[in-house]
């Protein structure tokens, strides 16, 4: 994710700060509480603006209580039962601590004999409590009483027989079907029925390639393949089931789609990329409003919509500090009824919680109102976290979602154009453009016909004398002259006639480096325009975000490359064609890629998504036309046959290659020649001033 790294050191950075500033300012003032404009959170609450960076926002959540008296060794897991009643899989102690949130009491303890690492827990709605316990390799059953009721094994299937059965992690339907997490299972979720059959794999994570393992099944045999180490999918890290019976799995080692959303085929329901803050996501939650609530091993606790969009995340991978909110590690998340988060210190034994502010909760009664069809009370509830916040990206798709189910169609625009967000834009602005054209579509019809009458008419009084005619190519005629239109005009009929074209380039002399400059000057202008002045939905990178320097001089710097060391590889290789033609050829060829760049700009601004792909064959169209006719036209001056012509334009770019490797390594030793003289000049000037 954009600046996620950066951001990660800055919060880092920032809070070691905030807690010096705590201790130095306790043992100055002798502990004595002082007054300070400060938030009472230790970590600061961040979301993502409309550019998918990270920015600070208002705290959602502050820490509440900490637990500390609790004995726990090593806890892996949390659940919160329809009652609030908190269970922990207190691993290390080989027990289920069943702790009350409204009295702070312990009711509880589930102890068996057969636990040897009880690390995953999951309650039911009818109270039965099933653990999964990787070091038995058993997934146990018990009543609400803590009886033990039946025990799942590994499953007797030749399906089954030469996988691990680890249970780490563990979710119930309202079918007793169980999903299991196993250690070092590659294969997915374990899925048994109630009665413990094995019923195939729920759900796998895709296998993605590094770029060398990509190489190795692109270039080897079968026979070199059979020694390669085999590419396995990743493993799953915890399973949740809501309410809904809709399955959530996460996936450690990834910041993108860690956190998945599966339907009943296990696919993922996530249209868009799902962002997490750390890479090491250990768990999931889901309240009754769909909310999603994920935390990673590093301390990382992020907050996303039923949708997979990102609300909050906050939290610090620092560890080893004894303060509220901070974890050494972090394994386990749940949420109560009330909507206060619990979590879990898997080294410390401390159970956290923490509270949403209200800043948090106008939030998440803003969207439980939108989901609910309630879009006016949404909107007067979005619009009060506007007040809080005038650049929050949450509240303006908000407003815009309301304004766009109400019929606002403009004023959903605007809103959506600050929140960055494309999709439901373009879907407004094909409402508004559809009223526009409804509206204007009689009078352009209107209009066409009264000029088609009057081009008749005076193409009939005018049909002995044809002086309109004559105008015409008079015009045409005059228009010709102008040196930079005449070469414009020479490089349509290229388009047309390529290799007669080019043959009086290289014959008659036609075209001129003049022309071929203004050309260039033109192409680039446009080029700047296509990068920069797309319409909203396809202008992806703000100007303010470009590194316009590098663009320029990207330009210009491949250009010259191009064309420089087209010359040398093509003087060796007895080409006919002079440096002033090798300079022209580009220019000329380049007319179809310069009329697809202006027609997409132009029509960016008038399209949907729904005609994205018509764009993309106006340029796809332009580039292929293009290169055609700029290969016609080096194989045509240099009088090479196609094959010649390959070859030397394979060579021109191993040159370009070669010359900007060259100009980089002479870069770094004039760098580090002017720091070495530097440091001397500054060692004889101390020697001589003394």
């Amino acid at each position: 994710m954009k600046g996620e790294k950066t951001m990660k050191k800055c919060r880092q950075t920032a809070l070691l700060l905030l807690t010096a500033a705590v201790v130095f300012t306790s043992s100055l003032f002798g502990g004595v509480p002082q007054k300070a404009m400060a938030s009472q959170a230790t970590s600061y609450t961040y979301t993502l603006d409309e550019n998918g960076y990270f920015v600070r926002t208002q705290d959602a959540y502050l820490t509440d209580k900490t637990i500390t008296d609790l004995g726990l060794s090593g806890p892996q897991d949390l659940f919160i039962d329809k009652d609030n009643m908190l269970f922990i899989a207190d691993t290390g102690n080989k027990r289920i601590v069943k702790y009350s949130i409204r009295t702070g009491e312990v009711i509880g303890e589930l102890q068996y004999e057969g636990f040897k690492t009880p690390r995953g827990i999951f309650v039911t709605e009818e109270g039965d409590i099933y653990v999964a316990d990787s070091g038995a390799k058993t997934v146990f059953r018990f009543s609400k009483d803590f009886e033990l009721k039946e025990s799942f094994g590994k499953p007797n299937t030749p399906l089954f027989s030469d996988t691990n059965f680890e249970p780490n992690k563990i979710a119930v339907d309202k079918s007793g079907n169980m999903y299991i997490i196993g250690e070092g299972v590659y294969s997915g979720v374990i899925q048994l029925a109630h009665t413990g059959e094995f019923l195939g794999y729920f759900t796998v994570n895709k296998t993605t390639l590094t770029f060398s393992q990509a190489l190795q099944q692109l270039l080897f045999t079968r026979e070199q393949l059979a020694n390669v180490t085999d590419v396995v999918p990743t493993t799953f890290s915890n399973v949740f089931l809501d309410d809904a019976g809709i399955v959530y799995t996460t996936t450690m080692g990834n910041w993108k789609n860690a956190v998945k959303k599966h339907n009943t085929s296990g696919g993922n329901m996530f249209k868009e990329t799902v962002y997490s803050v750390g890479e090491a996501v250990a768990d999931i939650y889901v309240d009754r409003q769909g909310i999603i609530y994920s935390c990673s091993a590093t301390g990382y606790i992020d907050v996303h919509s039923k949708h997979g969009e990102l609300i909050f995340s906050f939290g610090s991978s620092i560890s080893n500090m004894d303060v509220a909110g901070l974890y050494s590690s972090l394994p386990a998340i749940a949420v109560d009824m009330d909507g206060n988060i619990w979590t879990i210190d898997g080294d410390k034994g401390y159970v956290s919680s923490f509270r949403p502010t209200d800043y948090a909760k106008t939030v998440y009664g803003s969207m439980d109102l939108y989901e609910q069809g309630r879009y006016e009370e949404s909107l007067v509830q979005w619009n009060e976290v506007l007040k809080l916040n005038q650049m929050s990206v949450l509240a303006h798709n908000g407003v815009g979602k309301a304004y766009f189910h109400a019929g606002h169609y403009e004023e959903a625009m605007e809103h959506f154009e600050v929140a960055g967000n494309r999709t439901y834009y373009s879907e407004a602005f094909w409402e508004v453009r559809n009223v526009a054209i409804q509206k204007v579509l009689p009078y352009v019809f209107i209009a066409g016909v009264i000029l088609l009458i009057i081009a008749k008419v005076v193409s009939f009084l005018d049909r002995k004398k044809q002086r309109i005619k004559g105008l015409k190519q008079h015009v045409s005629n005059r228009v010709a002259e102008i040196p930079v239109l005449k070469d414009f005009q020479y490089a349509a009929k290229i388009c047309k006639s390529p290799m007669n074209r080019y043959y009086d380039i290289r014959r008659h002399r036609k075209g001129s480096v003049g022309g071929a400059t203004a050309i260039y000057i033109v192409f680039f202008i446009v080029y700047m325009l296509y990068q920069t002045s797309k319409g909203f939905i396809y202008q992806y990178v703000a100007i303010e975000d470009m590194d316009i320097g590098g663009i320029v001089a990207g330009f210009f710097v491949l250009l010259g490359l191009f064309i420089f060391c087209n010359w040398l590889v093509t003087s060796i290789q007895d080409g006919d064609g002079t440096l002033a033609q090798v300079y022209m050829i580009p220019a000329y060829g380049s007319l179809p890629l310069l009329v697809s760049m202006i027609a997409i700009t132009v029509c960016s601004y008038g399209m949907t998504y729904n005609e994205s792909f018509l764009l993309t064959i106006i340029l796809l169209v332009g580039i292929v036309w293009s290169v055609i006719l700029i290969f016609l036209g080096f194989m045509t001056v240099h009088d090479y046959s196609a094959k010649e012509n390959t070859m030397s334009i394979l060579l021109t770019v191993v040159f370009m290659i070669i010359a900007a490797v060259m100009v980089l390594i002479i870069a770094i030793m004039w760098e580090e020649l002017y720091e070495f003289l530097y440091t001397i000049g500054q060692e004889v000037l101390r020697n001589v001033l003394g």
